[in-house]
C-alpha cells in the first residue's frame, strides 16, 4: 500500500494505568489487570472484519469523498452528484449531519455505524478547529466552506484526517467496553456513579492514547490516498481494503500495548 516502515510507537501512558485511575480504589489490582485485558481484547475483537460493516464502510467513504471533492472547482455540486447533499454555506455541523444522512440507508449494525458516525463527526470538528484561520464554531460558516477541506485533498492531509477518525473510533470502543467491564466489577450504584465521574475526568487521557495508537495508520494512508484518487473516487472494494489493513494494524498495536509491563 505504499507504506513506510515505522518503529514502535510511543504511548503517553499504559492503558492499565489509565484504567486504574478511572476505576478508583474500589477495584483490586488483579481486577484492574483483568479489566484491562478484557477491554483491549474486546476492542481488538470488534476490529476484526469490521470493514465489512456497511455503516463503517460508508462513514469512511464519506470522509474520502470530502477529501476528493475538495480538489474540484465546485465541490458542493460534485458531492451532490454522488449523493451527499449540503446546504448553501455549510457549517462544520452541516458536514457532521451529512455523515448521518449519507450512512442512514447503509447500516448493518447500529452499534458499529453509531460509533463510526460519532468518530467521523468528532474528526470533522477537530479538523476544522485545527485547520481554519480564525475561530469558528460548529454553527459558523466560512466564506469558502471547502477552504478547510482543501487541506485534506492530498496524501499529507488525508493521513491526518484518517488518523483523527481511527483515533476517535478506537476511543469510542475503549469507553464502550471499559464502562461495561468496570460496571460489572463494581458492587453498588454509588460506586458506578463515581466511576462515571472518573471516566469523564480521564476522558482526555483515553483520547490522547487512542490518538497515539492511531498514528500507525499514517504510515500508509498518504500513499494509499495518492494512489487511489488519481482518477476520482476509490471503489468500495478499495476503501474496504484500506480499512481492513488499517484496522489490522490497529489490532496489532492494541495487542502490543496491552502486553506492556
Amino acid at each position: 500500500m505504499g507504506h513506510e516502515r515505522m518503529s514502535v510507537l510511543p504511548q503517553t501512558k499504559k492503558w492499565r494505568d489509565i484504567f486504574e485511575q478511572i476505576a478508583g480504589r474500589h477495584v483490586s489490582d488483579t481486577e484492574i489487570e483483568d479489566i484491562t485485558q478484557k477491554t483491549i481484547q474486546n476492542v481488538r475483537s470488534r476490529f476484526r472484519h469490521i470493514e465489512r460493516d456497511s455503516g463503517v464502510l460508508g462513514t469512511f467513504q464519506f470522509l474520502v469523498n470530502l477529501a476528493v471533492a475538495s480538489r474540484e472547482e465546485n465541490p458542493q455540486v460534485w458531492l451532490l452528484d454522488i449523493g451527499i447533499e449540503l446546504p448553501n454555506n455549510p457549517t462544520p455541523l452541516s458536514f457532521a449531519k451529512a455523515v448521518n444522512a449519507y450512512v442512514a440507508s447503509q447500516k448493518d449494525s447500529f452499534e458499529y455505524s453509531g460509533i463510526a458516525q460519532k468518530a467521523a463527526s468528532e474528526a470533522i470538528s477537530i479538523w476544522y478547529d485545527q485547520n481554519h484561520v480564525n475561530s469558528l464554531s460548529l454553527l459558523d460558516s466560512l466564506k469558502d466552506p471547502f477552504e478547510v477541506w482543501r487541506k485534506a485533498g492530498n496524501g499529507a492531509g488525508f493521513c491526518e484526517l484518517s488518523r483523527l477518525f481511527f483515533g476517535k473510533f478506537t476511543q469510542g470502543y475503549l469507553e464502550y467496553f471499559l464502562e461495561r467491564e468496570i460496571s460489572a466489577a463494581l458492587g453498588s450504584i454509588d460506586e458506578r456513579i463515581k466511576f462515571g465521574q472518573y471516566l469523564e475526568k480521564h476522558i482526555d487521557a483515553i483520547s490522547s492514547n487512542a490518538f497515539e495508537t492511531a498514528k500507525i495508520t499514517q504510515s500508509f494512508a498518504a500513499g494509499w490516498f495518492n494512489q487511489h484518487t488519481k482518477k476520482g473516487i476509490p471503489s468500495k472494494k478499495e476503501v474496504q481494503g484500506f480499512l481492513w489493513h488499517a484496522f489490522g494494524k490497529m489490532r496489532e498495536e492494541l495487542q502490543r500495548e496491552s502486553s506492556k509491563k
